[in-house]
């Protein structure tokens, strides 16, 4: 490659030739397949080969965008129209009577077949055609002969032995690579795409582990204090805990007093109580002389758990601050000066936490409350306010991300099952749109007799383009229809101030239907609210639905949430419909999305990172592997030298969230 290509693949995060190598297709082609056209629908993958007919036919459709079509002669499905748009180098690869092969979306109409926005395939010879994510400025055939000449000359090496790869029957890494970039057919493709996932995941699970147990002299904080106190505020709170919640905090005070600093994931239902077992470990740091701190995902959750907490604490002789965003200048100041000079012990707050000019004077114990709202890095970044803190982060709804890593043993876990006594259930239906105008009666009729209800949005404003509700144009439909109501509005552009204005308004009773956009996800306690509907189920994540849904069934009253969606129902929603417990949807949504990114800061479930998608079976194989991996001497020593200063600080940042 020249000097150009050389600074395009740069500039694309190709810096070295292994980028290259690790650069797997993201599909294959197998050009010997047939499809039958009777089976296939609008939008079906479709690939063919077939030959240029006629010149290209190049129009200008309108300004910004010009349409390229040929008609292409095959002998198994006809005459095949290919179509792209804006594509100006496809017209010179259309010459007439070249055989031409291409795959993209099959369109049918009447009795013509197109195939639209296909991208060109170069077979070179091959059966099985591997397809690459586009580099820009880098032509597939030049990435292509790229990687022919890397494999051919390239000797690639891995940290697990042979006798652990032959005891999993494993490939060598080599052949593994080759495998995955020229396969011979799509069982050895799909086989080696699987053995180079679980040699990542291995090294991977392996470099964790290693992590973990090197971990063992960092403990900073002793616990050798408290029991009797804790005892003491668990018997005077004014309600009995539930066997799930003195279970769990029995775990975290095992987990303070371990010889390792505690990475502890507590998954609890909405409404389970998580809060108060969070707080009463803060009050047994407190004891213990250390200071303590709390992030929530949004103002109005951190002002309720720093209410809960002064009154369940500051009887007991914490000083308790809350840091958000809405203070003035002048109160931050006097915070931020409370908290390095430790004349306050509990500290809860949103995203202001993670501030450069926030400094603890002696903190021990990180909690992160919905972990879920959070990144990876702003997480990381309240961590590191404490090298060697206690951790603790608590969730409703796992993210597939943390929960793969509980599968593999990186975060304890402690799990609240059961809800308070007395908790009704929840109902949760799809409405269709015919329906819609019935569901409003309900609500509004049930307001009458004095319950409350919220209505979720997707936007604030309308948007004809997308079709989706908004919260203002709901609000307005709902005040002209139903003028015995008392309808509030709240969403994120509010200030501050009118937020908590109605707010107050609602938790009083005042506001008996809230429209809102799902600045209401979290931190909202209203036992008086019975019904929900949430519009546009189906742009929502299966963790934001449940935590959506939790808002309401927190009374004693039978509570209902209804998911207006016209058309087809996805599947997951149906499986979302029939499902209460957060842990399932958690597992749900691993098997559907995988496990997202292990070895980076990413959370979401797809990824681009390993062949195949992370699956439980393959987690279990990997962590096999990594132990074997760690109980050789040699492997061990060659995976704890490569384990520099930098790679261990990353390891750990990343394993603790």
């Amino acid at each position: 490659m020249g000097k150009s290509r050389i600074e395009k693949l740069r500039s694309a995060g190709f810096n070295s030739p292994l980028d290259l190598l690790l650069h797997f297709p993201y599909k294959y082609v197998d050009l010997d397949a047939s499809d039958c056209m009777e089976k296939l629908s609008n939008g079906d993958e479709f690939t063919v080969c077939g030959t240029v007919d006629a010149e290209p036919a190049v129009t200008f459709l309108r300004k910004g965008l010009r349409m390229t079509k040929v008609i292409l002669k095959t002998t198994r499905y006809g005459d095949i129209e290919a179509v792209w748009f804006n594509q100006k180098y496809v017209k010179n690869a259309l010459g007439v009577g070249k055989t031409v092969c291409v795959t993209g979306k099959v369109k049918k109409f009447r009795n013509k077949i197109s195939v639209t926005a296909p991208v060109l395939i170069h077979p070179d010879g091959r059966r099985i055609v591997p397809m690459y994510r586009s580099i820009p400025g880098v032509p597939q055939n030049v990435v292509n002969d790229a990687i022919d000449l890397l494999l051919s000359r390239t000797e690639i090496r891995g940290y697990i032995p042979e006798k652990v790869r032959a005891e999993y029957g494993m490939p060598s890494l080599g052949k593994a690579f080759t495998a995955a970039h020229r396969p011979e057919t799509m069982e050895e493709a799909g086989k080696a795409a699987r053995a180079l996932s679980l040699e990542k995941l291995g090294y991977t699970l392996g470099m964790f582990s290693l992590v973990k147990s090197l971990r063992r002299g960092d403990k900073k904080f002793a616990y050798p204090v408290g029991d009797a106190a804790l005892e003491n505020a668990v018997d005077k709170l004014p309600f009995a805990l539930t066997d799930g919640q003195i279970s769990a905090l029995r775990d975290i005070v095992r987990s303070l007093r371990g010889d390792v600093p505690m990475n502890r994931l507590l998954q609890g239902d909405v409404g389970c109580g998580k809060t108060i077992v969070a707080l009463l470990s803060m009050y047994f740091a407190f004891l213990n002389g250390y200071q303590s701190v709390l992030m929530a995902p949004t103002e109005i959750l951190a002002v309720q758990h720093y209410k809960t907490a002064i009154e369940l604490l500051e009887r007991y002789g914490v000083k308790c601050a809350l840091l958000c965003g809405s203070l003035s200048k002048r109160e931050r100041d006097e915070v931020l000066f409370n908290i390095r000079n430790k004349t306050v012990d509990v500290v809860i707050g949103t995203h202001a936490l993670i501030g450069d000019d926030v400094v603890f004077n002696k903190l021990a114990l990180v909690i992160t409350d919905e972990q879920q709202r959070f990144g990876v890095n702003q997480r990381g970044n309240l961590e590191d306010k404490a090298p060697s803190a206690d951790t603790l982060v608590m969730t409703a709804t796992p993210i597939p991300r943390t929960l793969a890593l509980c599968m593999y043993g990186e975060l304890e876990q402690s799990f609240i099952r059961a809800l308070p006594s007395g908790r009704p259930g929840i109902d949760t239906a799809v409405v269709p749109a015919a329906k819609y105008g019935g569901m409003f009666d309900y609500l509004a009729r049930r307001a009458e007799q004095g319950e409350q209800a919220y209505v979720v949005c997707p936007r604030i404003e309308s948007d004809e383009d997308e079709g989706l509700a908004s919260a203002v144009e709901v609000y307005e439909k709902l005040t002209a229809e139903y003028r015995a109501v008392n309808i509030g509005l709240l969403h994120g552009k509010m200030k501050d101030s009118e937020k908590s204005a109605v707010m107050d308004e609602f938790v009083c009773g005042n506001i008996r239907i809230l429209v809102a956009t799902t600045v209401i996800e979290v931190g909202i306690d209203v036992p008086n609210a019975a019904n929900i509907i949430i519009f546009n189920p189906e742009r929502y994540g299966l963790s934001q639905l449940h935590q959506l849904r939790g808002r309401v069934g927190r009374g004693d009253k039978h509570s209902y949430c209804f998911l207006p969606l016209d058309g087809d129902v996805p599947e997951r929603i149906k499986f979302f419909c029939k499902c209460r417990d957060g842990y399932e949807l958690s597992e749900y949504d691993f098997e559907q999305r995988g496990a997202g990114d292990f070895i980076g800061t990413r959370q979401h479930g797809d990824t681009d990172e390993l062949p195949v998608k992370i699956d439980a079976g393959l987690i279990a194989e990997a962590k096999a592997v990594a132990d074997a991996t760690l109980k050789d001497a040699d492997a061990y020593m060659k995976l704890k030298n490569s384990l520099t200063a930098g790679t261990e600080q990353y390891v750990r940042a990343i394993t603790l969230n």
